[in-house]
C-alpha cells in the first residue's frame, strides 16, 4: 500500500509541475532547459509556496498568468491535502481517523462512510449541514481494479456540493466507501482575488465572482471537447476573457478560471 500511495503522490506532484510548465508556455520559452528552469522555480513559488507570494518575482509569466498560477495553488493546495489523505486509506478507519479529518479540514462540511448497499456506517458530524445523495457514487464500478479517488457534484437546496469518494476493502472485496464533502466557497475562500474567480466543472457552474452574465456564457463553452487535449487555455465572450486551467479527481476535471480585466 506504501508504494502505491508513493505513486500516486507523485502523479499528483508531475500533474501539478506539469500545469506550471503549461501555463509558463504562454509565455513562450525559447529551450526545453530554460522552460524546465521556470517550472523548477514556479514550483517552488507557487505549489510549496512561502508564507509571503511576490507576484513580482517571475520574469517569464505575464501577471495575469502569475495570478492565476497563485490563485491556483493557494486553492488547490488544500484539495490536494485532503485527495492525499484519503487516497492510501482502502480500510475502514476507526473512528479517531474522522474526528482527526475534520479537524484537519474543518471546512469540510462531513466526512462519512457507507457500506456497499449504502447503508451509514458513520457520520461526522452526525447531522451534516447538507445532505448528499450515494446513489450516483454506488452506481460507479469500485474494485481493486477501480480504486482511484473519484470526484462528484450535487446541486443542493443549499448550492452545489463538491464530493471526493474513495473505496475501502476487506481481503480483496470492496466494502463501501469513505467520502468527504464540502461546498465550493470553502476553497474560494482560500483565494486572494475571489472577485475574478469562476469554479466550474464541464456541467456545473460551482461559484462565480464575476458578473452572472459573462459568467454564464463561460459555463455554458463546450468544455468536453474542450478539455479532451487541453488542461489551460485563454476563453473570450463579447465583453470579457478568461485564463483558465483545470485538474482532475478521478474523471471529474474542475476548472479554475480567471477574469482578465477589461
Amino acid at each position: 500500500m506504501r508504494l502505491e500511495f508513493t505513486a500516486i503522490m507523485t502523479i499528483h506532484l508531475l500533474f501539478r509541475l506539469s500545469l506550471l510548465a503549461l501555463l509558463i508556455s504562454l509565455a513562450g520559452c525559447s529551450t526545453i532547459q530554460s522552460a524546465w528552469d521556470k517550472t523548477a522555480d514556479a514550483y517552488e513559488t507557487y505549489v510549496d509556496p512561502k508564507p509571503e507570494i511576490d507576484l513580482d518575482r517571475r520574469p517569464g509569466l505575464s501577471r495575469n498568468e502569475q495570478l492565476l498560477a497563485t490563485q491556483f495553488s493557494l486553492m488547490d493546495q488544500h484539495l490536494e491535502e485532503i485527495l492525499r489523505t484519503l487516497a492510501p486509506q482502502d480500510r475502514f478507519p476507526p473512528s479517531p481517523w474522522f474526528t482527526a479529518f475534520l479537524e484537519r479540514f474543518p471546512w469540510v462540511n462531513a466526512v462519512l462512510a457507507v457500506d456497499a448497499q449504502g447503508r451509514l456506517l458513520t457520520s461526522h458530524p452526525e447531522t451534516p449541514l447538507k445532505n448528499i445523495d450515494l446513489e450516483p457514487l454506488l452506481e460507479r464500478e469500485w474494485s481493486m481494479l477501480q480504486r482511484g479517488l473519484q470526484g462528484f457534484v450535487e446541486e443542493t437546496p443549499l448550492g452545489p456540493e463538491m464530493i471526493i469518494a474513495g473505496p475501502f476493502f476487506r481481503d480483496g472485496t470492496w466494502q463501501g466507501l469513505i467520502i468527504a464533502h464540502f461546498d465550493p466557497r470553502a476553497l474560494v475562500a482560500f483565494a486572494t482575488a475571489s472577485e475574478r474567480l469562476v469554479l466550474l466543472t464541464p456541467e456545473t457552474l460551482l461559484w462565480t465572482g464575476v458578473d452572472l452574465e459573462i459568467t454564464r456564457k463561460i459555463s455554458e463553452a463546450p468544455w468536453e471537447s474542450i478539455l479532451r487535449d487541453r488542461v489551460h487555455g485563454r476563453r473570450s465572450t463579447e465583453t470579457r476573457s478568461f485564463l483558465w486551467l483545470s485538474r482532475p479527481i478521478g474523471t471529474l476535471q474542475l476548472i479554475y478560471a480567471l477574469a482578465l480585466p477589461n
